[in-house]
């Protein structure tokens, strides 16, 4: 469980930077910052709840049989993109909410989840995995189960 907060941390971490260029951005060349700012802030808080929920279904998950677990997490998987489309709505129905900016602030979630190892690589060296040791740990795997 130490494992996945230092992930989450990392995750954070990653968010908040591109979170901060982006409002960096909007000061600079949005007209309107006010709807732009909360557009923003609105898909940057469902970016974590995403991310909050999809760490959650993965430990469920390992509690499930083999099939049970690959049901479970595509109906976890499924309520995640209709969570996703309902956050969506108020952006494009509302005019006091960039729609634009929330889409960016969602699509965070992928920033954030690509930057987390550089983060995590500097918070906590002595956790973090790199490809080697990942790659003689399969290796090695792979060796015993020819045996």
């Amino acid at each position: 469980m130490e494992l996945v907060k230092e992930t989450f941390i990392g995750f954070l971490l990653g968010l908040s930077v591109y979170a901060f260029v982006i409002e960096i951005i909007g000061v600079f060349f949005s007209g309107d910052i006010v709807p732009y700012t909360l557009g923003l802030l609105i898909g940057v808080a469902s970016a974590v709840a995403i991310f909050s929920h999809m760490a959650w279904t993965l430990n469920r998950a390992m509690d499930y049989p083999e099939e049970g677990a690959t049901k479970y997490v595509r109906k976890q998987t499924f309520l995640r993109l209709l969570g996703m489309v309902m956050v969506m709505l108020p952006g494009v129905l509302i005019n006091g909410i960039n729609f634009i900016t929330l889409v960016l602030g969602l699509f965070g979630l992928k920033i954030g989840a690509l930057l987390a190892p550089f983060f995590l690589r500097r918070l906590y060296p002595e956790h973090f995995v790199t490809d080697e040791e990942t790659l003689s740990i399969v290796l090695d795997d792979e060796e015993d189960e020819d045996k």
